[in-house]
């Protein structure tokens, strides 16, 4: 009997914060202007800026280029929107191995983006900033039928010139 009071407190634990394999793993961190991007390979961000730029992360390619590509999107963002946050900044979380649901997704929460290197598009990406960039800007966030339809329109605008 009292071996299972013990295995409470570790359950209750790991669904609180996830298996302790995911815990011990450490993230790779990337700086650009406007985003912190965090990945588990080098392969990650390399696929990452594939997708959004279609351009391949190599040893003659300087890092300044995936910083220019999200700093660049994040402001067209801003633009289309009209919106710009003070001192905007969000957090990217790539993860690799989509199977299902959502592509990519923002949390109110964790005040963070997570993207599927393997799925995601510079316009998926522009989406996800726009929820970023419109619950920074708000002081009081739209309701969120509202919030999509200006991500919606974020992300079809993007490139429009």
């Amino acid at each position: 009997m009292k071996k299972s009071l013990y295995i409470y407190p570790f359950i209750f634990f790991v669904i609180l914060f996830g298996s302790p394999l995911v815990l011990s793993q450490e993230y790779k961190i990337f700086k650009t202007g406007h985003a912190t991007i965090y990945y588990l390979e080098d392969s990650q961000l390399s696929d990452f800026l594939w997708k959004i730029g279609h351009l391949k992360l190599t040893p003659a390619i300087e890092n300044s280029l995936v910083k220019n590509r999200v700093d660049r999107i994040i402001e067209r963002v801003e633009a289309v929107l009209d919106m710009y946050p003070d001192n905007f900044h969000t957090d990217i979380f790539l993860r690799s191995g989509y199977k299902d649901g959502d592509i990519a997704f923002y949390s109110d929460k964790t005040e963070s983006i997570t993207v599927f290197v393997d799925r995601v598009t510079d316009g998926v990406l522009a989406h996800e900033v726009a929820h970023a960039v419109i619950i920074a800007y708000f002081r009081t966030p739209p309701p969120a039928k509202i919030q999509e339809i200006l991500c919606r329109y974020a992300d079809a605008q993007l490139w429009c010139d």
